[in-house]
């Protein structure tokens, strides 16, 4: 069954992690819950990261907004990149390991042609100006995105 559909219909950081923990129980067949999102103002060569041992997932609020100039290449970065933390975040450490399962997953959900499986190839980096990345703050300036996960059952199992 893929996602893309589910994906066009996707509004907000939540509604794409949903999506993002979908994909993953269908193929890898794990998931977590209780994870917070931060936005923050990391360098541009930083997509996002998870402090291991934490619910945290922090993504580059200025990366995304250079990187995604129309509405579905936001939300396929957005998804590749929550989806390379949320492997994080299930315990897979090495980068390569992660980036070739976010590829998988992607893949598997999405199909070939889609823009999610090129964003996990890619990156968001493929079509920034030199000027995006000169563009950094000295403050990280983190916020919490709300109504991030949507947890359906009580938080402890």
């Amino acid at each position: 069954m893929l996602l893309t559909e589910e994906l066009e219909s996707a509004k907000t950081y939540g509604d794409i992690f949903v999506l993002v923990k979908k994909a993953v129980r269908n193929t890898l067949k794990e998931h977590r819950v209780g994870l917070m999102l931060y936005l923050g103002n990391l360098p541009m060569n930083v997509g996002a990261f998870h402090p291991m041992g934490t619910n945290d997932i922090v993504l580059n609020r200025k990366l995304l907004k250079a990187a995604a100039k129309t509405e579905p290449k936001w939300k396929a970065y957005t998804f590749s990149i929550l989806l390379h933390e949320y492997l994080h975040s299930l315990g897979y450490h090495d980068e390569r390991q992660v980036r070739g399962l976010t590829y998988k997953v992607c893949m598997e959900n999405f199909g070939s042609d889609h823009t999610v499986t090129d964003a996990a190839v890619s990156g968001p980096w493929v079509n920034l100006s030199q000027e995006d990345f000169q563009a950094m703050s000295e403050d990280m300036d983190l916020e919490r995105v709300r109504d991030f996960e949507r947890i359906e059952s009580g938080y402890i199992i």
